[in-house]
């Protein structure tokens, strides 16, 4: 699965959703983003790797439709594991990021 923007584009492949470019769209255009996830948890993974390393930017808009889409929501799957990549080179990434660990029980956050 693939959606895509100007300037950004989202991926799911073998439980990896990988999000690259810069993500700064209102709240209401994250729609298709929300359902996007919502497919995502459907197909019920035992792991889920969420690849952040190349997203330049996201607002905070898009920090709640992933915390709440796409974490919180995973959360209620028992026996998940989730893991987010992240890294040093974005400081709200480094700044942000960590505090999704008060979303759901053993979430792994790696930054390279």
């Amino acid at each position: 699965m693939t959606i895509q923007g100007e300037n950004y584009k989202v991926t799911y492949h073998d439980g990896v959703i990988s999000i690259s470019g810069k993500l700064s769209l209102m709240l209401e255009d994250y729609e298709e983003l929300e359902t996007f996830f919502e497919k995502v948890i459907e197909s019920q993974p035992h792991e889920l790797i969420l690849d952040i390393r190349n997203l330049e930017y996201l607002n905070s808009s898009g920090i709640k439709t992933i915390c709440v889409s796409l974490i919180l929501e995973a959360a209620d799957i028992e026996n998940l594991q989730m893991k987010i990549l992240c890294s040093d080179r974005y400081t709200w990434q480094k700044e942000t990021v960590p505090t999704f660990n008060d979303l759901m029980d053993d979430i792994k956050i790696v930054f390279e």
